[in-house]
């Protein structure tokens, strides 16, 4: 087994099988690992056909480098010695970076009103990859009730899935049509059983592309005359606050799903993601930023996310051990929690030795970081470790911790300590981001947490376009929203939009409308705005409309920068706060030249 190749998680899965809680790996990973077949990302290099007839498994491509693959947990070391395998990792849950708001609060659901420049996203393909849809909503629907999304993906029930994948339900236009024109709910899901239990993919394709029918056009989203492409992802639980899931495996499949769809129906796309992951080294080399990157290049498109809302949460620390000067960060674990994990990234070139000690006084022996994987009891917790070289990144080591109950449900409570102490430090800067156990509360934190940084993956990618959320009225920013920079210190959000109490609509109602806020609401008016821009360029120039990162480097370019908010760039909003009007002033510029 070469242990180099498999993530940190999927290593302490397979070594350490007695100490681990089958409900917690499910909770980190969606993996049931007493299941005897497992679902894994690879990177790879090579067909899979050839390296599948020595080693069976059942495979779906992504791109030539990626695939979900499922096989039998005990043929993953031989899988792992394969010389044209290049990564293999077990998914992790992500979450969902909006917050519905029970107080709802009026307020205008588009900064700008391009009306001049005629300017409404028709023609484009707004893709949105997220908790699915209420496509009985006529914000979603033409004015004969007709429904505008060309094609929905639902991962999380059973059915005909779309060509080149596996599992899950396809659903055409025509299908959703029959479905709307039932004159009951009972038969429309007898068709089409797909439904919004979160109704954070309903908000979010409002306000990237709603039309505003329920509201004679005042919730109007920003590219009202888009076309919809849905990708529901799988998912546990019926709340924010209880939900699991989806994983970057289901992601991956929906943006490989998206571009296809687009190719198919030859346009352009604007592609929404709606989640954020909190683990992870922050410099965009992630199994799904790495992805990201490469499909961002097999046709036009633009993809968008939201930085999260991490910043106020108390789960990112930082800092820099000192020669012959141990650093401790301690962690504060309330009761009741089933699991926590930290993970630790440093210079590779430090030599560290670590310490972890339990709130009853118990501690790990002295360990060097050339070790691969401890495990220990303390008390009524199970202590795995493990210590990885980053594959994608020679300069960055990982330190992964998980916690959980040993022959109980819960963590012990109490302070917890990783104690680093230097060997040799050449740059000693360190930073841990821990697990987001509840979105919304703080039941685990860093008791010196660091608010910068705290951009969720995978929007500390390159070539994704990186959303920052501010309050719509005043400019300033949201207190949760996602800081910068990335850990390498790259300028990281890209740019600002609202994603404050803003008006979208409401799943479960034909025509009804809710608030929600957060930083996937201030992605999706960057998703709206890509597709204007992009239906802009084709129909005054279709021949070399603008796309990807040059049709980015003019949104950056021309955003706004109020001076009462410092120096831009900077870790809060980037370059700047999203402006609709002068990107498209300057595409008129541009294609008159």
């Amino acid at each position: 087994m070469n242990l180099n190749k498999l993530s940190p998680l999927l290593q302490l899965a397979l070594i350490y099988e007695s100490y681990t809680s089958i409900a917690v790996f499910e909770q980190i990973t969606g993996q049931n690992i007493a299941e005897r077949e497992w679902l894994l990302i690879i990177q790879y290099y090579q067909q899979l056909s050839e390296i599948s007839a020595k080693i069976p498994f059942t495979y779906e491509e992504m791109n030539d480098r990626f695939a979900i693959i499922t096989i039998d947990k005990n043929l993953i070391g031989a899988l792992s010695d394969e010389n044209t395998i290049f990564y293999v990792e077990l998914p992790r849950a992500m979450q969902y970076i909006a917050v519905e708001n029970s107080n709802a609060v009026c307020a205008p659901a588009s900064i700008y009103a391009p009306q001049s420049y005629n300017a409404s996203g028709k023609g484009v393909l707004v893709a949105v990859i997220d908790s699915g849809i209420d496509y009985s909503h006529v914000d979603f629907r033409n004015k004969d009730g007709s429904t505008r999304i060309l094609s929905l993906w639902d991962q999380s029930i059973q059915g005909t899935p779309p060509k080149g994948h596996i599992g899950g339900a396809y659903f055409t236009q025509e299908q959703i049509d029959e479905a709307l024109r039932q004159d009951t709910l009972e038969k429309r899901l007898e068709i089409v059983p797909s439904v919004d239990v979160l109704g954070h993919g309903t908000a979010v394709a409002g306000i990237a592309a709603g039309n505003g029918n329920g509201s004679g056009g005042q919730n109007k989203g920003i590219a009202p005359n888009a076309d919809l492409l849905v990708v529901k992802m799988k998912s546990k639980g019926t709340t924010l606050e209880d939900f699991r899931g989806p994983t970057n495996a289901d992601v991956m499949r929906g943006i490989a799903f998206a571009l296809s769809e687009a190719g198919r129906l030859n346009k352009p796309l604007s592609l929404l993601l709606g989640v954020g992951l909190n683990e992870g080294a922050h410099i965009g080399y992630s199994n799904l930023e790495v992805f990201i990157d490469q499909m961002t290049l097999v046709w036009p498109s633009n993809m968008t996310v939201g930085t999260g809302n991490e910043a106020n949460k108390e789960r990112h620390t930082s800092g820099v051990v000192q020669p012959g000067q141990a650093k401790d960060i301690q962690i504060a674990i309330e009761p009741d929690q089933k699991f926590y994990t930290a993970n630790l990234y440093k210079n590779y070139v430090d030599d560290m030795s670590f310490v972890i000690i339990a709130p009853n006084g118990e501690k790990t022996d002295v360990l060097e970081d050339r070790i691969s994987n401890v495990a220990y009891v303390f008390g009524n917790t199970s202590v795995l470790i493990n210590v990885s070289i980053q594959p994608f990144s020679a300069r960055t080591q990982e330190l992964v911790i998980l916690l959980e109950g040993y022959g109980v449900d819960t963590v012990d409570p109490g302070i917890w300590t990783i104690r680093m102490i230097p060997n040799q430090i050449v740059d000693g800067g360190y930073n841990v981001w821990a697990t987001v156990t509840n979105p919304i509360l703080r039941p685990t934190r860093f008791l010196e947490p660091d608010p910068f940084t705290t951009l969720t993956i995978p929007s500390t990618g390159f070539l994704i376009t990186s959303v920052s959320t501010i309050n719509g009225r005043t400019l300033q920013t949201v207190n949760a929203s996602g800081r910068g920079y990335t850990a390498d210190e790259r300028v990281k959000p890209d740019i600002a939009a609202p994603g404050l109490n803003l008006i979208v609509p409401q799943a479960g109602t034909i025509d009804k409308y809710t608030s929600y806020s957060g930083s996937s609401i201030a992605g999706a008016f960057v998703c709206g705005a890509y597709a204007l821009f992009i239906e802009y360029g084709l129909r005054v120039k279709p021949e070399s409309y603008l796309y990807g990162e040059a049709l980015k480097g003019l949104v950056i370019k021309y955003a706004k920068r109020p001076m009462q908010f410092g120096a831009f760039p900077n870790q809060a909003y980037g370059y700047g706060i999203l402006c609709i009007t002068s990107v498209l002033d300057a595409l008129e510029r541009i294609y008159n030249e």
